[in-house]
């Protein structure tokens, strides 16, 4: 299994390709330059030196109130007295009773212990839900998305299950220098760069939107102050304000760190209720998993309170996507562009006037996954997601200008009727433009669709659908390199079309494909050349399950509301 680059990002000639939960840097030729690799190792280090020193807690039967067994049962006798029924009644009552009596099990008594016997063994299997049976996926830390600054000074990266975002300093080169990691409070799912390249602003699955300075220098806590920290966490679960370990650093709200101190470590059920060994054992469970609980919740936000992050606004949905413009008719104002599940795109002013609503764009019937503004027409906002069309806005007047279809195209496009009867949605992954000349094209990709759509935007305000190019598998992101005129798509290899003998011939499957215009014909290519992926390459790719991968890649059709009709 081939894992494949599904985030890419151009820096002048320099292709910056995400595999996994590394970053790859390539010229222009693809050659190689350098990769950063993500710190896993030195996590499940410390992990395993944590959990080395923290003895877990021995279980003694002895020392448990409750006895081994259910309690006593009681007897009412002729004469109208009570009497209890203990293990030595019940023995000298098998005694007294007959070989025969004692062998009268029936067929359907059998078949009865059989199925609970059955429906435990089931019920143990599937504990734990959806987070257990998932938790490969869960522990993976893709990357999610790549940002530039304007200046290409750096980079930077979001990944998913440790909700951190990653800054690097780019030389220019192709090398990347990580300059901070900072954990979010909640998982970051689209990010944005404010026009001065000062602030980033981070949207996440909760429907926050926060900002925090592009550039952050952690500071490491005092002695006194972990001592500090320690001791109020083992003496009382009241929230203890801290006094932060730099001046220079400013203090947030305490709130997160208040509630994860005051979270309760105590079930409801004691010693005194539960009348079993087992069930004592699986209080005792249940209590250290409340603590391991309350003792990550405290972490995650005592890390986030160690650095500046400001709420700027919410939705009531989970965000997708996340944008900041500036419209040609108000040059001196910027806009802060938020998409998110339930169907609105909201239009809010920039820093420090983001809480001021402007207006919505609404129209879209399913979610909306992308917006796009493109470069050369900052007055016109292209969106799409889970609806069959592309809907074009004028965003500050808040009109709708148009729409173009994409599931029409889509099954136009594909080779045979069977595979177009096959498709009945489409899920809009990525909106990219590209200026040649004084022609605006627009490149859509749908998940699981091995298509890229293009279209026109005229100076009408119109999308003319000009291609559709099929592409040897399913594609994952889409970008530019302008110093060569060439168009990057990178595909997933495990869906590739080509052949065994393409693939020897070519070196490998193909992971991303290099694209050129052909003046002509009028219309985009596929040249020699690309990117080929091995299943060798990469250590990674022999961790992950084919369908852990599915999982980690295809996310987009999972906003689609499936009970939208009883709403």
């Amino acid at each position: 299994m081939a894992l494949p680059y599904h985030v890419l990002k151009v820096c002048d000639g320099i292709v910056f390709a995400a595999r996994g939960s590394n970053i790859h840097s390539f010229d222009s030729n693809f050659n190689p330059i350098s990769v950063w690799k993500y710190p896993v190792k030195q996590q499940e280090t410390n992990g395993e030196k944590a959990e080395s020193e923290t003895p877990a807690p021995i279980v003694e039967a002895e020392e448990s109130p409750a006895p081994e067994g259910p309690p006593a049962k009681k007897r009412k006798v002729e004469d109208g007295e009570v009497v209890a029924v203990t293990e030595e009644s019940r023995e000298e009552s098998k005694e007294d009773t007959t070989e025969g009596q004692t062998e009268t099990k029936t067929e359907s008594q059998t078949q009865e212990v059989n199925r609970r016997s059955r429906r435990q063994k089931q019920k143990q299997k599937t504990e734990g839900g959806w987070a257990k049976n998932n938790k490969a996926v869960l522990e993976k830390p893709f990357v999610q998305g790549m940002y530039l600054t304007t200046d290409g000074r750096h980079l930077v990266a979001i990944t998913g299950s440790d909700k951190t975002i990653w800054v690097f300093e780019h030389d220019g080169a192709g090398n990347l220098k990580q300059l901070s990691q900072r954990a979010m409070p909640k998982r970051p799912c689209a990010l944005a760069l404010t026009p001065d390249d000062k602030t980033i602003l981070s949207a996440d699955k909760f429907g926050d939107v926060f900002s925090l300075p592009l550039l952050f220098t952690p500071s490491e806590p005092t002695a006194a102050a972990a001592a500090t920290t320690t001791a109020s966490e083992v003496a009382t679960p009241e929230p203890t304000p801290s006094a932060p370990a730099t001046p220079a650093i400013p203090t947030p709200p305490t709130t997160d760190v208040a509630k994860a101190q005051s979270l309760s470590v105590k079930p409801q059920a004691n010693e005194l209720t539960v009348h079993t060994l087992r069930n004592l054992k699986a209080l005792e469970n249940q209590k250290r998993c409340l603590e391991r609980q309350k003792a990550a919740k405290l972490a995650a936000a005592l890390q986030a309170s160690q650095f500046e992050h400001t709420l700027q606004l919410g939705h009531v949905s989970m965000l997708t996507s996340v944008a900041v413009a500036v419209h040609p008719s108000h040059p001196g104002r910027t806009y802060i562009i938020t998409a998110d599940r339930d169907e609105h795109i909201r239009v809010s002013r920039g820093i420090p006037q983001a809480h001021v609503i402007e207006g919505f764009l609404l129209g879209h019937d399913e979610f909306v996954s992308r917006v796009c503004i493109p470069e050369a027409r900052r007055d016109v906002l292209i969106s799409g997601g889970g609806d069959d069309d592309l809907f074009m806005w004028d965003w500050v007047s808040g009109k709708l200008l148009g729409k173009a279809p994409v599931l029409a195209e889509v099954k136009k496009a594909l080779p045979s009727a069977e595979d177009a009867e096959k498709v009945t949605k489409v899920a809009v992954t990525r909106i990219f433009d590209v200026q040649q000349g004084e022609k605006t094209q627009i490149f859509v990709i749908c998940e699981r669709i091995p298509l890229l759509l293009i279209y026109t935007l005229t100076a009408a305000n119109t999308l003319q659908h000009t291609q559709a190019l099929s592409l040897l598998g399913n594609p994952l992101d889409v970008e530019y390199l302008k110093a060569e005129s060439k168009l990057l798509v990178s595909i997933d290899p495990n869906t590739s079309s080509e052949t065994q003998e393409e693939e020897a011939s070519n070196g490998g499957v193909s992971s991303i494909l290099a694209l050129s215009f052909d003046d002509s014909e009028s219309s985009w290519k596929v040249t020699i050349g690309g990117l080929k992926a091995t299943e060798a390459a990469e250590e990674e790719s022999s961790s992950l399950s084919p369908q852990d991968l599915q999982k980690l890649l295809y996310t987009t059709e999972s906003l689609r509301k499936t009970n939208k009709d009883d709403e």
